[in-house]
């Protein structure tokens, strides 16, 4: 075989070389950097002039609760559990509902948290989302009697 056309091969894997791991750096930047959520023009605010205006928070009622049947992933006996005012949803112990047994679920997952005189239900950005009735929430979502809501493969259903 001429040398030329083996220095063209040896110059062609060379390059080759180079494509492989260009394209695995692309990979490795795209899944580091972070994500930003487009909001819809239609769906921003338009930005206030003057003195923002204070309003007073709305007491919470007294004895505010939303009480849970937590239905863990395998087949593992339910329980209920309750939240008052606030209250997160995730594998940490320091979580109001731990879930322990849940390895979809993130450390901290999701909340749930009294809006006024309704119960609200938030992702805090966890890498397998949360769904509420079916479908995945992007933003706090009211709950209200009957709702599942579903944290890593864990179900909450809302009983009160």
């Amino acid at each position: 075989m001429p040398l030329g056309l083996l220095d063209l091969f040896k110059y062609l894997l060379i390059a080759l070389i180079w494509l492989f791991f260009m394209r695995v750096i692309r990979a490795v930047w795209v899944q580091a950097k972070p994500t930003v959520q487009k909001i819809p023009a239609d769906t921003r605010r338009p930005a206030r002039r003057g003195p923002v205006k204070q309003s007073a928070p709305t007491p919470a009622p007294s004895g505010a609760l939303v009480r849970l049947r937590v239905t863990p992933p395998g087949g593992s006996a339910s329980h209920n559990a309750e939240i008052r005012s606030q209250g997160t949803i995730g594998r940490s112990a320091a979580c109001a509902i731990p879930l322990s047994e849940d390895e979809f679920a993130s450390s901290v997952h999701a909340r749930i948290f009294l809006n006024g005189t309704s119960f609200m239900v938030e992702d805090l950005g966890s890498t397998n989302g949360t769904t509420l009735n079916g479908s995945r929430i992007a933003r706090p979502a009211a709950i209200s009697k009957g709702d599942k809501i579903v944290v890593g493969r864990t179900i909450l259903e809302v009983i009160t």
